[in-house]
């Protein structure tokens, strides 16, 4: 590497596409799973008790936040709540958003204190574009049938801004969870006989943006690896903190594949963009293992290539963070990789760095060269190169954000 280019630092993420059961790995499939998400909602209004479902969207170490319909708790601001795994004890909580008077609105609750053990929060799934015809399962508290009794149904489509499915849905059934492979589409709103109407969950996710409530699935019920939409493992990466010197805080889930874009991949973007190859790939592709890391691209083409995948290249701290989160299994040995970071010396600078084509360049110690380091360096090595350059032993990988909002 020429020394010119390079400097070497070392520091101490209203619309649902369907998804098939064969796209993913890990989502929770097993229904008591599902059920310790959800809980049974009383309300007192007017002297008499309205029961109705929620499900839990939010654990923190000393509080659950839930959603449910609005019509379930208007009229009492202090709602009783019972969970799954501790159903003889109901839980006062507290009304923290509601969109009253409206019969399709939406209510968020707190409940404070130490929280049952083994609850979890579901997962919202806010890109699953359904179509009509998909089998969806809804769990709740009809008046007739046991508590978290687990019914099914199928998707009519869209009406209007509501989801309707065909099933026999109950008083009880509101607020609860619409759910296809095991994550939350929509909210029972409203039941007429064997029609039942949610919420999307598209709205839901605007309505808790609205009153500051981030949804957070519990790890178990988080797909932990999939395949994207272009084929490619793809393994999940939590946000959360970072252990660097200073504290660094990855804001939002992601998944980040599993390998570096392969010779194969990127031969398919230059043929569908036109786009200029690396001179290894175009001089010597016949020779080069398709599955093997495609080195030498620039800064500049790895941005297209990922734009193109539908995916982005990441940013230097999320990079970090999955490197750690897997201990290392996904980094390679031999390439290191290009970040969306531009370089500065002082990482977290406040300052805009001076020279906005030197990127950020990030691998473990063996890719990167150095072999006498001591200590527990690795993933701590940093270095920049022109965003204009290619070189040998350079290649990329691409994340993908988990939408939030619509």
């Amino acid at each position: 590497m020429n020394s010119n280019a390079i400097h070497m630092l070392l520091t101490a993420v209203v619309g649902f596409v369907v998804v098939s059961a064969s796209t993913s790995i890990g989502y929770a499939q097993n229904i008591e799973d599902l059920k310790k998400g959800v809980v049974k909602i009383a309300a007192q209004v007017d002297g008499r008790t309205k029961v109705g479902s929620g499900f839990i969207v939010r654990l923190d170490k000393d509080a659950a936040y839930i959603v449910t319909a609005a019509h379930v708790v208007e009229g009492d601001s202090k709602p009783t709540v019972t969970f799954f795994l501790n159903p003889q004890q109901p839980f006062v909580a507290q009304v923290v958003g509601i969109d009253g008077g409206d019969p399709q609105g939406l209510a968020a609750l707190r409940v404070a204190g130490p929280i049952p053990d083994g609850v979890v929060a579901l997962p919202l799934d806010l890109t699953t574009e359904v179509v009509g015809g998909e089998a969806v399962t809804f769990i709740g508290f009809p008046p007739t049938l046991p508590p978290w009794t687990v019914s099914t149904g199928t998707i009519s489509g869209l009406k209007g801004p509501t989801l309707a499915f065909q099933a026999l849905v109950e008083e009880g059934h509101s607020g609860g969870p619409l759910l296809l492979n095991g994550q939350v589409i929509g909210v029972v709103s409203e039941t007429r006989g064997r029609q039942g109407y949610a919420v999307p969950v598209s709205i839901v996710a605007v309505a808790l943006a609205g009153w500051r409530i981030e949804p957070r699935a519990s790890d178990s019920m988080m797909a932990q690896e999939k395949i994207g939409a272009d084929g490619v493992p793809m393994v999940l990466i939590r946000s959360g903190r970072i252990p660097t010197k200073m504290v660094v805080y990855l804001a939002d889930d992601l998944y980040v594949e599993k390998t570096l874009v392969t010779n194969a991949r990127y031969r398919r973007f230059v043929d569908a963009t036109g786009a200029m190859p690396p001179a290894a790939l175009m001089e010597d592709g016949a020779s080069l293992a398709s599955d093997g890391p495609v080195e030498g691209v620039r800064w500049h083409d790895a941005v297209a290539y990922c734009r193109w995948a539908r995916k982005r290249l990441p940013s230097e701290d999320e990079w970090e963070k999955a490197a750690r989160d897997t201990q290392g299994r996904i980094v390679n040995n031999q390439v290191y990789e290009w970040t969306a970071t531009t370089y500065q010396e002082a990482r977290w600078s406040p300052t805009p760095p001076e020279d906005q084509t030197r990127k950020v360049i990030r691998g473990n110690l063996q890719a990167l060269g150095i072999h006498d380091a001591v200590g527990d360096l690795d993933y701590q090595a940093r270095m920049y190169a022109s965003a204009y350059e290619g070189a040998p032993g350079r290649g990329f990988r691409c994340v993908e954000d988990i939408r939030k909002e619509p």
